[in-house]
């Protein structure tokens, strides 16, 4: 784990005007470690090894106010159930998700079309952030190889 990262994410949780709870503290952590986005069931199987008392729930409420934030992302927003949640720290990135198995890419940053910019505007629409996912077969689940 990155230590400078946990401690970026905690200051930016202090500026925000969050309360900085163990349970925050500890679900920023086991993401930051961890090689791929965890759905919030790993991440509550993970917290109860040291923490018994939390609730799936708890880590549910915190992974919401952690993606408001900015500092997580949550992959596959199509079914809570099959959803995963990343770091998202200061690299801010995108995914592509196999329909059939589930696996998650991370892809660069998609920059924003000229017009979809325009059509916000024309709209009086400020965007606070976003999301972009593609959806498809994976390299592994395609027939056509």
């Amino acid at each position: 784990m990155s230590q400078q990262e946990l401690d970026h994410s905690l200051k930016r949780i202090r500026d925000l005007g969050l309360r900085l709870t163990p349970q925050r503290t500890e679900i920023l952590s086991i993401l930051i470690q961890a090689q791929a986005p965890l759905s919030a069931q790993e991440i509550h199987q993970n917290i109860i090894e040291r923490q018994p008392a939390v609730s799936l729930d708890t880590v549910y409420r915190n992974l919401t106010t952690l993606t408001e934030a900015g500092l997580v992302s949550q992959v596959g927003l199509q079914n809570r159930d099959s959803a995963r949640f990343e770091y998202q720290g200061q690299d801010h990135h995108h995914h592509a998700i196999c329909l059939k198995c589930r696996k998650s890419v991370c892809i660069g940053e998609i920059s924003s079309q000229p017009g979809i910019e325009k059509e916000l505007k024309a709209a009086g629409f400020k965007p606070m952030g976003h999301v972009f996912e593609v959806y498809g077969l994976c390299a592994d689940c395609r027939e056509d190889q």
